[in-house]
């Protein structure tokens, strides 16, 4: 699978110490949020309701807290080669699997109580699961860091509204054998590696509601511009959102366990695609919810692609992640 990948353009220097010093700065003011984090629970309640966030819904609150994810995951019935004819013959396409594997790490702090701040650093990768997958295929890395704000803008006793805004930046590396093999045969001038930074800057809402101890729900809806592809240096508009659904069965039967069942669909996410045509993804979060200051979770997804072929492929992964909230 050939995800077009590329690169929005380059920051300055100078706007990255900026930004950086602004995220600083910010985090510095003096406030009284570690007084209210004394007062506050840990991890946040909204009508009753203990949040389970999901990596599709995260949580509208601004509260100090680590996480740390880490999963791998596999692209299914992937197309290394397009069928193609001989004479009167039409050899079939060779299809299989590529592997994938995600790090990320995330440090969010609360300003105040209703504003937070934080940095999110990570990658993944991906690669064939043999040698033709890797010769038709490659190897593609991508590595980089998220800057973040979050306001919360209302909250009621079972309603919670904050507004997000978000710039990224990553690295992306792509290594492809048989496309610089083409480039040598067809007399054009092709990489056997291509790399370049990837720049995407979004805002917009989270929400949740808390219908009662059990149950409750979340949304998240963001737009954004950032690039599209190594191939296509121009950036395009995106637009994603996600709803969940969270089972607490604490706070009834006494087991520490609750679930988030999740959908979202996407524009060009990071794990790739034809840019042209929104993702379809699903989520189940099963996570152990006994208690007020940390939280963990088994997210298991399944992420449906169209690649720029137009052949359907499915991402399925599962990872494991902590949170603790100070």
């Amino acid at each position: 699978m050939k995800a077009r990948l590329g690169t929005f353009g380059v920051m300055s220097p100078r706007t990255l110490s900026v930004l950086a010093a602004a995220l600083v700065g910010i985090a510095s003011l003096p406030s009284e949020a570690w007084a209210q984090n004394r007062q506050q629970e840990p991890r946040p309640v909204i009508g009753e309701h203990r949040l389970i966030w999901n990596p599709f819904t995260l949580s509208p609150y601004p509260r100090t807290s680590v996480r740390n994810l880490t999963g791998g995951g596999v692209f299914m019935n992937a197309e290394f080669v397009p069928s193609f004819e001989i004479g009167d013959t039409t050899m079939a396409a060779t299809k299989g699997n590529i592997l994938y594997a995600e790090l990320e790490y995330e440090y969010m702090h609360q300003v105040q109580d209703w504003l937070g701040d934080g940095v999110r650093l990570g990658g993944l990768a991906r690669l064939g699961t043999d040698a033709g997958g890797i010769l038709a295929q490659g190897v593609t890395a991508i590595t980089g860091y998220e800057l973040g704000w979050l306001m919360k803008v209302y909250e009621g006793e079972t309603f919670v509204l904050s507004g997000t805004a978000v710039l990224s930046n990553d690295g992306v590396t792509d290594v492809n054998l048989l496309r610089w093999v083409r480039g040598i045969v067809e007399g054009e001038d092709q990489p056997l590696t291509d790399s370049g930074p990837q720049l995407r800057g979004r805002g917009g809402v989270r929400g949740a509601w808390g219908i009662n101890r059990t149950w409750g729900l979340q949304f998240q809806s963001e737009l954004g511009y950032g690039q599209v592809g190594l191939e296509n240096p121009d950036g395009k508009l995106f637009w994603d959102n996600a709803l969940s659904v969270s089972l607490d069965l604490h706070p009834s039967t006494g087991a520490p366990i609750g679930f988030v069942l999740s959908s979202s669909s996407r524009d060009f996410p990071r794990e790739g695609g034809d840019p042209d045509v929104r993702t379809v993804d699903f989520g189940l979060r099963t996570a152990y919810t006994g208690s007020d200051n940390f939280l963990i979770a088994l997210d298991t997804n399944w992420n449906g692609f169209e690649l720029e072929g137009g052949d359907d492929v499915g991402l399925f992964r599962a990872g494991l992640s902590l949170q603790f909230f100070f």
